[in-house]
């Protein structure tokens, strides 16, 4: 392990998607060599709440079970007032990686992703793993995903860039195969001239394979597939992950306002994913 290597944070609620949240966080944390931190946000008004001194055995707990699953690991703790979202965004500052379930004690139970994980996908200082249906893995006998193919959204933006470097990374460490998603769409058609889509799809995979070359030279042993589709980026990658162990995307593409802290490709894919969702932010 490097020195002094900036954490892996995971935040907990004490319900069982933050359970499994956790173990999704543990997972991260041994295979890139990093140390864990369990966050719990106390969302009190005073400060002498009666519940405040109970609520840090929530992150306690939660660092037990991350012991438990794997001992070698470096688990701290830390319990903060404040709203779940702010916390976290401020904990992300010193963060390699930030990991939350879409949802967890709060919220409407027909919403995919909840209002903490939306928030912190949207302006975190690091990469956040948003875990879909994290409830899934809070039993340790349930094993998590292990041999499925990583997806990632590539667009040529920078936001997928970065994005594309992240999967690599990610597919090496888990020996896992990469399958590198480009959407073409037929272009508007203008007076008297037709859409030659042969020569667009060729174009999208050109642009794709083109992409990928530097970080297929730099990770020579994670075996890939780029894959150009036909169709709206956000139901393609949707489609594309069904089965996946996780989708990687940028925050945002090449279309949209450049203020936008969260594209709505993005948004969609967080929306309606099943896979946990790996959105790369810098």
């Amino acid at each position: 392990m490097t020195g002094n290597p900036r954490p892996v944070i995971v935040g907990v609620d004490g319900s069982p998607a933050g359970l499994g949240a956790v173990r999704w966080a543990v997972d991260e944390a041994v295979r890139h060599e990093q140390p864990l931190r369990v966050t719990h946000a106390v969302a009190v008004a005073g400060a002498h709440d009666e519940r405040a001194a109970d609520e840090h055995q929530v992150a306690l707990h939660a660092a037990v079970e991350a012991r438990t699953w794997h001992p070698g690991l470096h688990v701290t703790t830390s319990t903060w007032r404040g709203s779940p979202a702010r916390v976290l965004l401020d904990q992300s500052r010193s963060a390699a990686l930030l990991v939350v379930g879409s949802r967890g004690v709060g919220g409407f139970g027909s919403l995919r992703i909840g209002s903490v994980g939306l928030q912190v996908a949207a302006h975190a200082h690091c990469p956040v793993l948003v875990v879909h249906h994290a409830e899934r893995w809070a039993d340790p006998e349930v094993p998590l995903p292990r041999h499925q193919p990583i997806v990632v959204g590539a667009d040529s933006s920078a936001h997928a860039e970065f994005a594309v470097e992240l999967a690599f990374a990610e597919a090496m460490s888990r020996g896992v195969p990469l399958v590198a998603v480009r959407a073409w769409q037929e272009p508007a058609h203008r007076w008297g001239r037709g859409t030659d889509l042969t020569r667009c799809a060729t174009e999208a995979y050109d642009m794709l394979a083109a992409g990928l070359e530097p970080w297929r030279a730099k990770y020579p042993t994670v075996p890939v597939e780029p894959r150009t589709v036909q169709g709206a980026p956000a139901p393609v990658l949707l489609d594309a992950g069904r089965d996946a162990l996780m989708i990687v995307l940028g925050p945002r593409g090449t279309g949209g306002f450049d203020n936008l802290r969260l594209g709505s490709v993005t948004q969609q894919v967080l929306d309606h994913a099943s896979a946990p969702v790996l959105v790369a932010r810098h």
